[in-house]
């Protein structure tokens, strides 16, 4: 921004308000920020998720968390107004709302900063490999910026407790068993998540092909799912598995980092899991992966998807995948790495 000197001690206020994967996506914006004025004092708004995920994050100085459940309507108004006050007083010299909703608007508006960056159309001033990703979108909205290409990147950013690391190091051996592999069950939706009966096709193949033992995710809210996959299949037909209990962000990736791969359907940690750069079989059942896709060649990872179109001749991804489909594409994204196979 030409008003904005790149060397100067700046106050930068982002909007970071969302879900899990919501969060995430945005980070690579943080770290471009910071690279062009690293001398800056940042401070990010968040959801008390967005907490859990960026507490650790050495962009940031400062977090904001806005309580927005309105289960009790005077915590959610006083949380506005305690967040809109916090931001209103800290006199910031820049505001950048990633969110585009209401409720970042309303901050945009009433913050009294010098200079404000929201709410923009989606123009393609920057050239990428792919425009339609979500995160490259984002950073064609702060053109103003001038940030440098070379910083733009979609690939996100999460760091680790390492106390946690290590305590969690120190008590789940089966992190270094090398016949265990990570699944998640769960979805926002669960009308996004492919049929239990698929996914038992999916860990019956790796056991009886590849003898591979599932970590099943507890997924909070949605933990009758693991029961459902260990009850009705897996213990019916003596697989073996891990019944991982409820766990931390952080917990969980750790997980992530250390096990073989991840088998995920499109949600948060997907995109926790491409952070950490663990190989990542993503079923699709709903979002296009051309819009959250990985373009780091160095991160392992294989999409599984089938397209349809909708009444309106959209198109958009179905849970409706035949299991050779997915065996198929899982046979692929197996040998994608060649030391995955050797200890068969």
């Amino acid at each position: 921004m030409k008003n904005i000197s790149e060397e100067s001690n700046i106050k930068i206020c982002i909007i970071m308000l969302g879900l899990f994967g919501d969060v995430l996506l945005r980070t690579p914006i943080l770290r471009s920020i910071k690279n062009k004025y690293p001398n800056s004092v940042i401070t990010v708004v968040v959801d008390k998720i967005g907490y859990d995920i960026l507490y650790n994050n050495p962009n940031i100085d400062y977090l904001i968390i806005l309580n927005r459940a309105k289960k009790n309507i005077f915590k959610y108004i006083y949380s506005k107004i305690i967040s809109q006050i916090k931001i209103i007083f800290s006199r910031f010299d820049l505001i950048i709302d990633l969110y585009n909703g209401n409720s970042s608007k309303n901050m945009l508006r009433l913050s009294f900063s010098k200079f404000t960056i929201g709410g923009k159309k989606y123009f393609e001033h920057y050239s990428f490999k792919n425009n339609f990703h979500l995160t490259n979108q984002l950073f064609q909205t702060l053109y103003d910026l001038d940030l440098e290409k070379n910083s733009m990147s979609v690939q996100p950013d999460f760091f680790i407790n390492k106390t946690i690391e290590q305590d969690l190091l120190n008590s789940a051996k089966y992190l270094f068993n090398k016949n265990h592999y990570l699944i998640s069950l769960g979805s926002g939706d669960l009308k996004k998540i492919i049929d239990m009966s698929k996914t038992f096709e999916i860990v019956k193949y790796l056991n009886d092909v590849h003898n591979l033992t599932p970590l099943i995710v507890l997924n909070p809210g949605q933990e009758f799912l693991q029961e459902n996959l260990i009850n009705d299949f897996l213990i019916p037909n003596k697989i073996s598995y891990i019944k991982l209990d409820k766990k931390s962000i952080d917990e969980i990736a750790v997980i992530i980092k250390y096990v073989k791969f991840f088998i995920v359907p499109d949600t948060g940690l997907f995109h926790l899991s491409l952070a950490l750069k663990t190989p990542t079989f993503c079923i699709f059942t709903y979002t296009l992966p051309n819009l959250v896709e990985p373009e780091d060649c160095s991160i392992i990872y294989k999409s599984c998807y089938k397209i349809i179109h909708d009444k309106d001749g959209l198109q958009k991804c179905t849970k409706e995948i035949d299991v050779s489909h997915l065996i198929k594409d899982l046979d692929e994204f197996l040998d994608e790495f060649s030391d995955l196979k050797k200890d068969y």
